[in-house]
C-alpha cells in the first residue's frame, strides 16, 4: 500500500507540473560592440540612439537581449574580422572592408561632410586647390566617393574628439566627419567654440551605416537572420518610427542673450569659491549661450499669471561666442530667448 501511495503521489505531481502554465523564457544576451557616436549612438545611462535603438530592435525581433560593448570602432572591427566578436556597429560599406567581413542589410544613412575653421586663414570658398591644406581623417571612416579624393594624404585620428580638437588647435585645416556626430561632439567637448566650425558647402554625401558580423558560417547565419528580422521591421514601419521620433533637446539647444524694454544692457554674474561676491559682466546682445540650469520660475507650474517677478530671476548658462565665450554666468530670464 505505501509503494501504491508513493506511485500516485509521483503520478499527481508530475500531472500538476505538466498543467502548470509554462514561464516565458527570457531572450538570450547577445554581445554586440560599439562606442559613443551621437546622436546615433549614446553613452551608456542616456537614451540609446538612433542607430542603437534600431540594433535592440532588429535583436528583440530575433529574440535576442543585446549585451551593449564598448570598444573604439578600430578595435571592434579588428576584432570581428579575427572572428573575436560575433557583431559590432556601426559602420560604413568599403569594398577592402567587404573583403574581410560581412555586411548586414543598412541600418539607417548618416550625412558625411567636410568641417574647417573659420580660424584658419587658409581655407577657401571651394575646394579647387587643396594642396596646401591638412587634412584629418578618423580611422575606420568611410566617407563616399565625393569625399575620398580628400583622403590620400590625411593625418588619421583614432576617435573624433581627438579629429575635432585638431582642427581647433590648427593642426589640420579639413576635417570629413558624419555632420551631427561633429555638431553633438562640438556642443559636448567645445561649446564656446561652436561659432567656429562651418560645413563646406557642396561636399556632403549620405551613406548607409551597418552592424557587421565575421566572415565565418556562423557569422553569415547571423547576418541572414538579423537582416530577416530588419526587413520585418521596416515592413511593418518600426524602423520608420525610430527614425521619425522627436529626439530629446530638439532645436539647436542654444539661447540668444537680448536687451529687453528697461534693461537695455544684457549683464551676468558669476559665483567662484575664490571669488565669493558677485562680479558682473557686460554681455553683447545677440550673444549664444548653453543653459546649464533653469531657474524654478520657468520650470514650475504657477496658480496665477502674476508671475512677472520671475522674469528678473536668473538661470545659470555657459557663454558660447563672444568676448566671454567658455565663461558660466548668471543672466536674467527675461534676457533669455530660445535660439
Amino acid at each position: 500500500m505505501p509503494k501504491a501511495a508513493n506511485l500516485l503521489r509521483a503520478g499527481l505531481v508530475s500531472f500538476l507540473f505538466f498543467c502548470l502554465p509554462l514561464k516565458a523564457q527570457p531572450f538570450a544576451p547577445s554581445e554586440v560592440y560599439t562606442a559613443h557616436w551621437p546622436p546615433y549612438v549614446n553613452k551608456p545611462g542616456m537614451e540609446l540612439g538612433t542607430a542603437a535603438s534600431i540594433v535592440q530592435m532588429v535583436y528583440y525581433q530575433m529574440e535576442l537581449s543585446p549585451s551593449w560593448q564598448e570598444l573604439d570602432y578600430y578595435f571592434s572591427y579588428q576584432q570581428v574580422a579575427k572572428s573575436g566578436v560575433k557583431a559590432s556597429f556601426p559602420y560604413f560599406w568599403t569594398q577592402q572592408r567587404a573583403d574581410e567581413v560581412l555586411f548586414s542589410a543598412p541600418l539607417m544613412k548618416v550625412e558625411n561632410g567636410v568641417f574647417y575653421s573659420t580660424q584658419s586663414n587658409l581655407v577657401e570658398p571651394d575646394l579647387t586647390n587643396i594642396s596646401h591644406l591638412k587634412v584629418g581623417r578618423v580611422a575606420g571612416y568611410s566617407y563616399g566617393e565625393k569625399l575620398a579624393f580628400l583622403l590620400n594624404d590625411a593625418t588619421v585620428f583614432s576617435g573624433e574628439v581627438m579629429a575635432i580638437t585638431a582642427l581647433v588647435k590648427g593642426e589640420i585645416d579639413l576635417l570629413p566627419i558624419s555632420v551631427e556626430v561633429a555638431r553633438n561632439l562640438i556642443q559636448e567637448y567645445y561649446p564656446h567654440r561652436i561659432h567656429e566650425f562651418k560645413l563646406l558647402a557642396g561636399y556632403s554625401s549620405k551613406d548607409a551605416i551597418h552592424l557587421i558580423a565575421p566572415k565565418t558560417e556562423e557569422g553569415a547565419a547571423f547576418i541572414t537572420n538579423f537582416n530577416k528580422a530588419l526587413a520585418t521591421l521596416k515592413q511593418k514601419g518600426m524602423i520608420d518610427q525610430i527614425l521619425s521620433a522627436p529626439k530629446l533637446g530638439g532645436g539647436s539647444g542654444y539661447v540668444r542673450l537680448v536687451p529687453t524694454e528697461g534693461f537695455p544692457v544684457v549683464t551676468g554674474f558669476e559665483l567662484t569659491s575664490e571669488e565669493p561676491d558677485k562680479l558682473f559682466y557686460v554681455v553683447p546682445q545677440g550673444s549664444r549661450a548653453v543653459v546649464l540650469s533653469w531657474d524654478q520660475v520657468v520650470l514650475k507650474p504657477h496658480a496665477t499669471e502674476k508671475i512677472f517677478d520671475g522674469m528678473m530671476n536668473y538661470s545659470k548658462v555657459r557663454i558660447v561666442d563672444g568676448p566671454h565665450a567658455g565663461r558660466e554666468l548668471y543672466v536674467r530670464n527675461m534676457h533669455l530667448e530660445v535660439d
